[in-house]
Parts: C-alpha cells; sequence; structure tokens
C-alpha cells in the first residue's frame, strides 16, 4: 500500500481566508469542538482536510498543525486554537523549527509544479521569505544551521538553500523517485534522506557528494529521524509501507535490525531519551518500538484513519497525531513495556 497523494493543490485557500470570512464564528465552533470532544477521546475539527505535518514549539508549549487550510497554532496540552496563519505553499508537508528557536519553516506547493518553502518568525509567525527552487512538492526540511535549510522535494532533488535570501547554494541528486524525509547528523557533517524509489543515502555535505546508497527497504519509506543523544555510531530510524521501522547505523553504511508491524509506517518520532520509536500507521495505530530488541512494547489507538503525522514532547513522554478530517489527538504515555501501554487523552 502505498502512501496518499498529496492534497490537490487549492491555492489561496488557506485558513485565514475562512477567519475573514466567517470572522469568530469559525473559531469559536473549532474550539468549542476541541473542547467538548475531549471527553470522547478524540480531537477534530470535523470536515476539515487531513493534518499533513505536526510540530511542537522549542518551548513545548503550543503545537502547530499544517494542513491544506494552512497552519494551525495550538496550546499545549489543552489543544485550544491559539492562532491561525496563512501560508504561500499550499498543501503544507513539513514543518521544522531552526536550531535557535526563532523561525519555522513551513514547506508544501503544488503538485508537479512547483516547491514553495516560507520562513516565518517565531512566536510572532510573521513570514520573513518564501522561494521556489524546486518543481514538485516539498515533503521534508531539515536545519543544516541558523542560516542554511534542506528540503526534500517530490521532483527526486535535495536542495540546500541559505534561508536569508531563499537562494540555492547546492542541489544533491541521486534519488530516482521523489524524496520523502530528511535527518541530520550534525557532528559528522552528514545528511540522511529517504525516498518513494525505497532507497535510503547518506551525503557529505562539506563535499556535497553521494557516500552511500542502501536499500534494504522493499517498498517507499515515508519517514526517517535519528536517534536523539546516545554513544556510538549515529542511529537513525525509517519506516516504510513495506510494514517495516528499521535501524540503521548510516555513518558504517549499515542496517542494523529491523521490526515487522501489522500495518505500514507513515510517521516517526523518539521519545525524548531515545528510549523508543514512535511510530504512526495506516491502521491509525501508534507503536512504540524498542530500538535494541526491537519489540512494540505499547500499541496504542490514536486516531481513525491514516496517522499521516506524529510529533513527540520535546521533554515529556507525550505526543500529538496528526490525521483525516482535521483529526489530532493528544496521548500521554504511561508503562511503556506494557501490551496497551496506560494513556490517557484530553
Amino acid at each position: 500500500m502505498s502512501a496518499p497523494a498529496p492534497p490537490p493543490s487549492r491555492p489561496g485557500t488557506v485558513l485565514r481566508t475562512l477567519v475573514d470570512r466567517r470572522g469568530r464564528l469559525l473559531i469559536s465552533a473549532a474550539t468549542a469542538w476541541l473542547c467538548c470532544t475531549a471527553s470522547l477521546d478524540r480531537l477534530a475539527l470535523g470536515g476539515q482536510p487531513p493534518i499533513t505535518a505536526v510540530a511542537f514549539a522549542p518551548d513545548g508549549n503550543s503545537v502547530v498543525a499544517a494542513s491544506q487550510r494552512g497552519l494551525l497554532v495550538l496550546d499545549w496540552p489543552g489543544l485550544t486554537p491559539r492562532a491561525s496563519l496563512d501560508s504561500t505553499a499550499p498543501n503544507p508537508h513539513a514543518l521544522a523549527f531552526s536550531p535557535s528557536g526563532d523561525r519555522l519553516a513551513v514547506g508544501g506547493g503544488s503538485p508537479a509544479l512547483e516547491g514553495i518553502i516560507e520562513i516565518r518568525s517565531w512566536p510572532g509567525g510573521e513570514r520573513l521569505i518564501a522561494c521556489s527552487e524546486q518543481d514538485d512538492s516539498i515533503l521534508d526540511l531539515a536545519w543544516v544551521d541558523d542560516r542554511t535549510i534542506a528540503s526534500a522535494s517530490l521532483d527526486h532533488s535535495i536542495v540546500l538553500l541559505d534561508v536569508e535570501s531563499g537562494a540555492a547554494t547546492s542541489r544533491l541528486e541521486g534519488h530516482s523517485r521523489g524524496v520523502s524525509a530528511l535527518a541530520l547528523l550534525p557532528d559528522e557533517g552528514m545528511l540522511v534522506s529517504v525516498g518513494l524509489d525505497q532507497s535510503l543515502r547518506v551525503w557529505d555535505l562539506d563535499a556535497e557528494e553521494l557516500i552511500d546508497s542502501l536499500d534494504q527497504h522493499t517498498q517507499p519509506i515515508h519517514a526517517v529521524r535519528p536517534l536523539p543523544g546516545g554513544d556510538g555510531p549515529p542511529l537513525v530510524a525509517t519506516a516504510s509501507d513495506d510494514r517495516t521501522v528499521r535501524f540503521w547505523q548510516p555513518t558504517i553504511g549499515r542496517m542494523v535490525r529491523f521490526c515487522r508491524l501489522e500495518s505500514p509506517a507513515l510517521s516517526l518520532d523518539w521519545l525524548p531519551d531515545g528510549s523508543r520509536a514512535v511510530v504512526g500507521c495506516v491502521d491509525g495505530r501508534v507503536r512504540l518500538i524498542d530500538p535494541k530488541t526491537v519489540e512494540v512494547t505499547s500499541n496504542l489507538p490514536a486516531i481513525d484513519g491514516w496517522a499521516y503525522a506524529i510529533a513527540v514532547h520535546p521533554s515529556r513522554d507525550e505526543l500529538v497525531v496528526g490525521g483525516p478530517e482535521g483529526q489530532l489527538r493528544r496521548i500521554e504515555l504511561g508503562t511503556r513495556g506494557s501490551e496497551d501501554g496506560q494513556r490517557r487523552t484530553e
């Protein structure tokens, strides 16, 4: 089963436009819906497009959700709307905060036409720059440093951009299909990319060249995330349609182990201490995986439909999951080792 295609482009249809037209009614309705459904163990903005990306603000007190409507900033843990932001990038699929935490990058675009990246101030949300250097939608972003960002596009390329000017400084090409996700290994000066061509590729950023290409996955790969902290060679996890999560040591050029799942894996993050990989799947469940034993230690129901997006709180064992119909769900993890895992949602 392949990942969903990017939603159809609807330029100009963003959340702020709806707010301008309906005024307080939309925000009041959204807030009321969120509050009244908390007791039903579900959060959703009914009738809305899928949530395609979520990201916690650096302080952990708010979360940003992206959809075809634009960007919505919500308080954490209450998930009450704080602000809406219009976007020059239709169909946003990527959110990434800068290392200093003072800017938010948004990636999206129009399928088969252009990829668009915009850089916003944070927490103000003002648009600082918007640029287009790729010919298809942007699916992921990774800050190299506070001045440079890498963008992964369906046009098969990875572009490094200067965020002050919006100009491309280099282009990395090698994937035979769209590039779906990126992971930076800053201490090694390397970038790891994965794609719809089923491959994981390792790039030397200084030399701007491909170091390694690994192809143990048998279906498109949708996510790659580095293990936070840890000793020894860097470890990254990948999530794929082939119903596996695989663990790699990219600097050595090898896959070290994998976990087979009951459902294709779409989204991926880590608990802050690196003790578990957290995976969102097509069946709407979230699975926690021990990277050492590759056991699924928790298997949690999350949303109805595909779990397109997942993000773990920067300092606590809490996470947010996004999916169809504007669904957002907060999960607070309890006993990690239990079959179902203790949980509480609000």
